[in-house]
C-alpha cells in the first residue's frame, strides 16, 4: 500500500467528524433497518446481510466496489489520542479499511464544501452514533434518518434543480456546480463527474443508489447469489470494504487499479487475492488502541484457492497468536488481533 499516511488520514477524519458533528441532531429518529436474515446457504455463510445492503445497487460492470464506516468507529478513531504517531498500516487486514476512513473523510469535505450542506445539516434527524458513511459505484452516501421532503425543498432553495425523481426519491443538480445530489427518507447521496473515467455518468450512478434505497430497483445482493453470500459471510460494523466479481476470477486490473481516487492518492492493497472472485474485509477499532480485523475471501472453485498466498500476505503485524485462517469449501476466513503494533510507539 502506498501514498497513505496514518497522519493525514487521522487529520482529514478530523475535518469530516468536525462537520458531522455540526449538522448531526439528536432525535427519536432511528437508522435504517436490517434488510437481512438469517438463511444463508452453506458453511460459513450463514450471517446478516449489513443495514445499507438494499442500497446497493447494481451495475453493467462485472467489478464491484464498496466501503462503509460508522459514525462510532470515526469518533473512535479520533479519540485515539497518540494516533498521529502510530505506526503506518502496512497489512492490507488493517489498511484496506483504514484507506476508506479516509476517502469517508474526503467525502464528508466534498459535502461541506457543497451548496448542500445546509439543507443537509436542516434535515439530518438520525440518532447520535447511528449514521453510517457509504462509497459504493463512484456515490458517496449518508444512510440514516432524514425529512426528505423538507431536505428536497432547501435543496430548491440553495439553487438546486430537479434532475428526475420518484415516489419515494429525487434526484437534483447543483447550481453552479458539477454536483449530483439524490434523496430518500435513509440515504443521501452525492456525486461528481469522474476526471480519469469519462464514461462516468454521476447522475445515472445516484439516481442508480436512491432509486435502489427506494424499492424502485433490484439491488446488488438480490440480484446475484454471490454476493449476497459473501454479505452474509462477512463481519459488519466498525470499517468494512467489499471487492467482487461476476466473473469466475478478479482482472489483473481490478486488484491493480485503485477503486477510488482523490488528491490524497488514495491506494487499496489488494493483490493478495489474486485468484480469487470476492473479498469482505472489516476492521474493529477500539479506543485502547486495539483493533480486530476479520476477511472472508470465495473463490469460485476449490481448485482456485490459494491459502499459502493469503498466508504470506496478510496479517503480519497482528498479534501471532490469534492470526487464524481457516477454510471450508471454496472460502477462506481470516481473524486477526492486533495490540502492540497497531497502538502508537
Amino acid at each position: 500500500m502506498s501514498d497513505l499516511r496514518r497522519r493525514t488520514a487521522l487529520g482529514m477524519l478530523g475535518t469530516g467528524m468536525a462537520f458531522l458533528a455540526g449538522c448531526s441532531n439528536t432525535s427519536d429518529g432511528t437508522g435504517p433497518d436490517d434488510d437481512g436474515d438469517s438463511s444463508g446457504s452453506d458453511g460459513l455463510i450463514d450471517g446478516d446481510l449489513p443495514s445499507y445492503a438494499s442500497m446497493l445497487p447494481t451495475t453493467e460492470r462485472s467489478s464491484y466496489f464498496y466501503g462503509a464506516i460508522d459514525v462510532e468507529t470515526m469518533n473512535t478513531l479520533l479519540q485515539d489520542e497518540g494516533a498521529e504517531s502510530g505506526q503506518e498500516p502496512t497489512d492490507p487486514l488493517v489498511g484496506n479499511p483504514v484507506v476508506v476512513a479516509l476517502l469517508a473523510a474526503f467525502g464528508l469535505q466534498l459535502l461541506g464544501s457543497s451548496a448542500g450542506f445546509e439543507a443537509y445539516t436542516g434535515n439530518n434527524v438520525t440518532a447520535d452514533g447511528e449514521e453510517q458513511f457509504v462509497y459504493a459505484d463512484g456515490v458517496y452516501a449518508l444512510v440514516g434518518s432524514y425529512d426528505r421532503d423538507a431536505l428536497t425543498a432547501d435543496l430548491e432553495n440553495e439553487g438546486y434543480t430537479l434532475e428526475s425523481e420518484g415516489d419515494a426519491y429525487a434526484v437534483y443538480a447543483a447550481g453552479g456546480s458539477d454536483q449530483i445530489v439524490g434523496v430518500t427518507d435513509n440515504v443521501f447521496a452525492y456525486s461528481y463527474p469522474n476526471g480519469s473515467d469519462s464514461t462516468f455518468d454521476p447522475t445515472a450512478a445516484v439516481e442508480r443508489t436512491v432509486a435502489t434505497a427506494a424499492g424502485d430497483r433490484r439491488p446488488k445482493y438480490e440480484a446475484d447469489d454471490g454476493f449476497e453470500r459473501l454479505l452474509r459471510a462477512g463481519e459488519n460494523g466498525g470499517i468494512t470494504c467489499c471487492l467482487y466479481t461476476t466473473d469466475d476470477q478478479f482482472a489483473s486490473e481490478t486488484l491493480s487499479n485503485d477503486q477510488a481516487s482523490d488528491s490524497e492518492g488514495l491506494q487499496f492493497a489488494f493483490d493478495a487475492f489474486e485468484g480469487a472472485r470476492g473479498v469482505h474485509q472489516q476492521l474493529g477499532v477500539s479506543g485502547s488502541n486495539t483493533a480486530t480485523a476479520n476477511a472472508v475471501v470465495t473463490y469460485s472453485g476449490e481448485d482456485l484457492v490459494d491459502q499459502s498466498r493469503l498466508e504470506s500476505s496478510l496479517g503480519g503485524d497482528a498479534d501471532a497468536d490469534t492470526l487464524v485462517f481457516e477454510r471450508d469449501g471454496s472460502t477462506i476466513s481470516i481473524d486477526a488481533e492486533y495490540g502492540g503494533s497497531f497502538a502508537t510507539e
